[in-house]
């Protein structure tokens, strides 16, 4: 058993107290709480004040929201940590930023929850692996809602932020992070259009971006619009002026199941516009959902998205991310399931797709390329990319 002691680091803009062997937080410099991890269950506060509970369910992913009042009491918790730390061994930097932190309370991550939430013409969702980027809301709305990454946009048009409009959200997002901003490690550019932007004044933008912040940028790709808005100079001028990855949300590789909720997603399109951005540079996160299709279309679902992955030009730097979805999460794609009579996986069935899915996309890379796939397939959660 170890020895009880407390902890303080602060490392890439992240403070971190410890209270023996049972209680870390996990703050920015603005005393933001982050993260709370006790007897080694993980809670992540979201941008919103939301508390999540992070653990597992034997094999199956569990992300449990708290409610206010539970959250709170954590909260306070937290800061009593800070309060109570000893501070004779600190510098006079340590010193400052523990007393920052301090000085805050679960009331003022309240009002500093709404100072954000009012940034954003609707609640921003977070990519995979993003959590920890600063999400900038170029234009907002999606070109086509019928799926169950965008459905959240359902019933907007797509709208976008001319210079001055853009400039102002970006100043506003400094002064609103303060010192937080070096817990940062990327800009998330947003919505799901934000690609579509004309190239003449998206290129300034990305220029901007990295003079601004100095961190790596990222997008994701509308695969109803971009790939009629973008041709293969579009990305190399994309890669040259900052962009450093896109977030392509296939859901599914399978010709049947992609006609069941979306008819408009043209799958060859698809592969061919990632091999077009992937000639010029920039990196890709593919996104494929377990469970889509249901029981009826199980493996078409698993073998349509190895198939089409593995005809993908995918290196070092990309990634790959497995999800199980989440009906209730999505109510239409629900209807679907239940009128087509497609039989919904339980999370353990999805939890063991994601695992056939893993497999075969690395049998079926290595079969057309006659090569290992070496970038990582991450098993993981879209509940837990929160804002």
């Amino acid at each position: 058993m170890g020895m009880n002691r407390n902890l303080f680091r602060i490392n890439n803009g992240i403070l971190t107290i410890a209270s023996g062997n049972e209680e870390v937080a996990n703050f920015d410099f603005e005393g933001r709480i982050l993260f709370y991890t006790k007897n080694g269950v993980m809670h992540r506060r979201s941008s919103d004040n939301s508390l999540f509970k992070l653990g597992w369910d034997q094999e199956v992913r569990t992300v449990i929201q708290l409610d206010k009042g539970e959250a709170a009491g954590i909260y306070g918790r937290c800061y009593q940590m800070a309060r109570e730390f000893p501070t004779e061994t600190l510098n006079v930097e340590e010193k400052g930023i523990l007393s920052k932190v301090s000085s805050r309370d679960p009331s003022w991550l309240e009002q500093d929850a709404q100072s954000i939430i009012s940034m954003y013409s609707t609640k921003p969702i977070m990519p995979p692996d993003q959590g920890s980027a600063v999400y900038l809301e170029l234009t907002s709305g999606a070109k086509w809602n019928r799926c169950s990454i965008s459905r959240s946009y359902s019933g907007r048009t797509i709208e976008g932020k001319d210079n001055d409009a853009f400039r102002a959200h970006i100043e506003e997002l400094k002064e609103y992070f303060g010192e937080g901003i070096k817990a940062k490690k990327g800009l998330f550019l947003g919505d799901p259009g934000a690609l579509d932007v004309d190239q003449k004044e998206l290129l300034p933008i990305l220029d901007g971006l990295k003079k601004d912040f100095g961190l790596p940028v990222f997008a994701a790709f509308d695969i109803f619009s971009t790939p009629k808005r973008k041709n293969m100079i579009n990305y190399k001028d994309l890669k040259a002026h900052g962009l450093d990855r896109i977030f392509v949300f296939i859901q599914s590789g399978s010709y049947k199941v992609i006609k069941l909720f979306n008819e408009k997603i043209n799958v060859t399109e698809t592969l061919n516009i990632v091999n077009n951005i992937k000639d010029h540079g920039i990196s890709v996160s593919i996104v494929v959902l377990a469970g889509m299709g249901g029981k009826r279309y199980d493996e078409d679902h698993v073998e349509g998205s190895a198939n089409i992955i593995s005809q993908m030009y995918l290196e070092t730097g990309d990634m790959i991310f497995l999800s199980p979805v989440v009906e209730e999460d999505d109510p239409e794609y629900l209807k679907i399931i239940e009128k087509e009579k497609l039989g919904r996986l339980s999370p353990t069935e999805k939890v063991q797709q994601m695992e056939r899915l893993a497999k075969s996309i690395k049998e079926s890379f290595m079969d057309m390329n006659g090569r290992e796939l070496t970038i990582p397939i991450v098993k993981y959660d879209l509940r837990e990319a929160f804002f």
